[in-house]
C-alpha cells in the first residue's frame, strides 16, 4: 500500500517531493529506451480536472520531464475537467489548457464524452442547454491556438479532428473526435443527442480520414512513415475492458484504418439517419502502411489489445480515482495520485515503449 508522503513543494517548479522523486526514476527508465531516432511523446487522459486541483502537479511533472529528455508532443486524451456549472467547467478547462500549453511543447487535446458538459443539464434541467459546451466553444479551447500548425479538414475545419506530422521521424499523429455528433435541440429546448452517452464519427470525418489524414501520396518515402491514432473511446468495443457505448460508424472508421495498413480498399455499407455515412478508401496503389498504434482513454484502465495486427492501447485515468478493483490503488499525496505515459516509438525496431509516471506499470510491445 502506498504511504502518503509529505506534500512540500520541491524547487521552484511547484512539484511535490514525492512526484519529484518519481520524475527522477521515470527519467532513468525513459533514457534506457530512447535514442536519437525515437519519437517520444506524453499521453495523458481522463484528468477530470477541477480549477486548482491536484492534477496541476501532473502538468508540473510533465514540465520537469520535458526539461531533461526529448519530447515531441503532449497528447491529452479527453475528459479534461470535472463536470459542473458552465462557468466553473470552462474555467477549469481553460486553466488546464493554458498550463499544458505553457510547457512549450506541441500540445494536442482530444474531445472526450464529458467535455460537452451535457451530463450537468441532463440531471438538473434536461430541457435547457445553458451548461452545454458546444463544438465551437471546444474549438476555441482546444484547437484555435494550434490551427496553423495542424492539418484540419478543409471542408469542416472546426470538426475537432486534425493531424500533425513529425517529418524528421516520419511519423503522422492523427487526432480523432469520437463525439462528433449533431448538436440539435428538442421542441422543449434540451439536447436531442448528448455527447455524454452518444459517441459517433461523422461522415465528414470518415471521408477526411480516408482521403486526407491517411493520404501519403505527397511523400516520396511514404513507405517509411508510421501513423499513430488517438481517440477518446476505443475504435471498436469488442474485448475492451470497461467499454460502455459503441461509436456510431466505428466499423467504417476501422475499415478505413485496416485498409490503409493492408494496402487495400474499403467501401462502407451506406446508412441514413443522424449518423448517415457513405465512404470509400483505396490504398492499393500505395502498398501496406504502418499503424504503430491506436491510443485511447475513457475506460480508466490499462490494457493492450491487438486488432487486425494493430495495437489498441488504453492508459489509466490521470485523476485520483480507482474505478475497478483490478486497477491500481490511488492515494492523493503519493505517486499514485496521477498516471500518464511517456510513449517512445522506436520505428527502427517496430517497438512501442510506454514508461509510466505514477500509478501502474511500464509496458512494451511490438507493432
Amino acid at each position: 500500500m502506498e504511504q502518503k508522503a509529505n506534500t512540500s513543494v520541491s524547487e521552484s517548479a511547484g512539484l511535490p517531493d514525492y512526484l519529484a522523486a518519481e520524475a527522477e526514476e521515470v527519467l532513468t527508465r525513459c533514457r534506457s529506451v530512447q535514442h536519437a531516432d525515437t519519437v517520444n511523446f506524453v499521453f495523458i487522459t481522463d484528468i477530470h480536472h477541477s480549477a486548482g486541483g491536484n492534477q496541476l502537479f501532473a502538468v508540473e511533472a510533465i514540465k520537469r520531464l520535458a526539461g531533461h529528455i526529448r519530447l515531441e508532443a503532449i497528447v491529452c486524451g479527453g475528459d479534461h475537467s470535472k463536470n459542473g456549472p458552465k462557468a466553473e467547467f470552462m474555467e477549469s478547462q481553460q486553466q488546464l489548457m493554458n498550463r499544458l500549453n505553457d510547457i512549450g511543447l506541441p500540445f494536442f487535446p482530444l474531445k472526450g464524452n464529458h467535455d460537452d458538459n451535457s451530463i450537468y443539464d441532463h440531471y438538473r434541467d434536461p430541457d435547457r442547454t445553458g451548461n452545454v459546451v458546444f463544438p465551437e466553444e471546444s474549438y476555441d479551447l482546444y484547437v484555435r491556438r494550434i490551427e496553423r500548425s495542424v492539418s484540419l479538414d478543409p471542408a469542416r475545419p472546426n470538426g475537432l479532428y486534425y493531424c500533425f506530422d513529425i517529418p524528421g521521424n516520419k511519423v503522422r499523429m492523427i487526432v480523432l473526435n469520437c463525439i462528433d455528433i449533431p448538436y440539435r435541440t428538442t421542441d422543449r429546448g434540451g439536447l436531442r443527442i448528448k455527447g455524454q452517452w452518444q459517441y459517433a464519427f461523422s461522415n465528414e470525418q470518415l471521408r477526411w480520414m480516408a482521403h486526407d489524414a491517411l493520404d501519403m501520396r505527397d511523400k516520396p518515402d511514404r513507405g517509411e512513415w508510421s501513423v499513430v491514432i488517438f481517440s477518446h473511446v476505443s475504435i471498436g468495443q469488442e474485448d475492451v475492458f470497461g467499454a460502455d457505448h459503441p461509436i456510431a460508424n466505428e466499423e467504417a472508421m476501422w475499415g478505413i484504418i485496416a485498409a490503409y495498413r493492408n494496402g487495400g480498399t474499403y467501401r462502407s455499407v451506406p446508412t441514413d439517419g443522424d449518423f448517415a455515412q457513405s465512404v470509400e478508401a483505396d490504398y492499393s496503389a500505395c502498398g501496406p502502411g504502418s499503424v504503430a498504434g491506436c491510443f485511447f482513454g475513457h475506460v480508466h484502465y490499462d490494457q493492450v489489445l491487438v486488432k487486425d495486427g494493430i495495437p489498441l492501447i488504453s492508459t489509466l485515468n490521470a485523476v485520483t480515482n480507482r474505478d475497478f478493483e483490478v486497477a491500481p490503488e490511488r492515494v492523493e499525496g503519493t505517486r499514485t495520485e496521477t498516471a500518464f505515459d511517456i510513449v517512445t516509438l522506436d520505428v527502427r525496431h517496430r517497438m512501442l515503449h510506454l514508461t509510466r509516471f505514477g500509478a501502474g506499470n511500464d509496458r512494451s510491445l511490438r507493432y
